[in-house]
């Protein structure tokens, strides 16, 4: 199933590691489960093996591949599929809602890539950045960070990235994924997630955040030093003194630390902050 050029070799700066196993990829598609009315958006096409498996059942597909050498390779594998629609770009400096709204589309895509561990982070901060723009989201990541985005409070994995993850979307890993089943074999072995986007009223009214911006960065402050106590780790951004008295009327113990805070205590702190008071 591995069918790029025999002169083309992956490129390690951009994690390339191309699902060549048959049977994950009809699993993949049995998950998703398109329709005719579809529109997806592929990120990473890699050898269009997907793509165009993807493009016979939805009626748009919209591939953003940033290799140019892998770009020009699917122009031409692809060549005939009229509902395929190729970009040469890094999906992290692609503006997606230009784009829809250039294209007249508005609506809701399902989105699905196998994402650069290196990357992952960033590109998931992109997507719910955008996450009023898709309608699902299925991911291939590693499994190491697959384990993190699903983490619960008071265990290891659970970190900022859950946090963030789990405010936006429902997570979910599907199924997992050997590492021999792609080429170049990854070190470790990868899960197929899936992350579908809350509605605008699943955090109740008295939940709902004031200042998205606001509650992230308290989130990050916290985790930056999740060794220390809540009350230290938020120092640097929210006043010590007002920081304890707002925990103890919020019944939230000062000496917990990040990991044992849930989301909706931080956003419980969030709102009664000031966004002028968080530095």
């Amino acid at each position: 199933m591995f069918f790029l050029p025999s002169n083309f070799h992956s490129k390690k700066r951009f994690g390339q590691n191309f699902l060549i196993d048959r049977n994950i990829l009809t699993k993949i598609l049995r998950i998703i489960s398109l329709t005719k009315d579809d529109l997806v958006l592929e990120i990473g096409p890699g050898q269009g093996i997907l793509t165009k498996e993807l493009s016979k059942e939805a009626k748009k597909v919209i591939a953003v591949e940033l290799d140019k050498k892998l770009y020009d390779y699917l122009k031409v594998y692809l060549k005939g599929f009229r509902n395929i629609k190729l970009i040469n770009n890094d999906i992290l400096k692609f503006n997606l809602g230009e784009f829809l709204r250039k294209a007249g589309i508005t609506k809701k895509l399902i989105l699905v890539g196998n994402i650069p561990y290196s990357i992952t982070s960033p590109i998931l901060e992109y997507l719910f950045r955008n996450i009023e723009l898709f309608r699902n989201i299925y991911l291939m990541t590693q499994r190491e960070f697959a384990l993190r985005l699903i983490a619960k409070p008071n265990t290891k994995d659970y970190s900022s990235i859950s946090c963030f993850a789990q405010f936006h979307t429902s997570p979910k890993i599907l199924f997992s994924v050997k590492r021999t089943c792609f080429r170049p074999k990854p070190k470790v072995d990868s899960c197929f997630i899936e992350l579908e986007p809350k509605a605008s009223n699943f955090w109740s009214k008295d939940l709902r955040p004031k200042d998205l911006e606001q509650l992230f960065k308290i989130i990050r402050a916290a985790f930056n030093q999740r060794r220390k106590n809540i009350l230290n780790s938020l120092a640097p951004v929210v006043n010590k003194k007002s920081l304890l008295k707002m925990l103890a009327e919020l019944n939230i113990d000062w000496h917990l630390r990040a990991e044992n805070i849930s989301v909706k205590d931080y956003i419980r702190i969030s709102k009664r902050v000031s966004p002028n008071k968080v530095n």
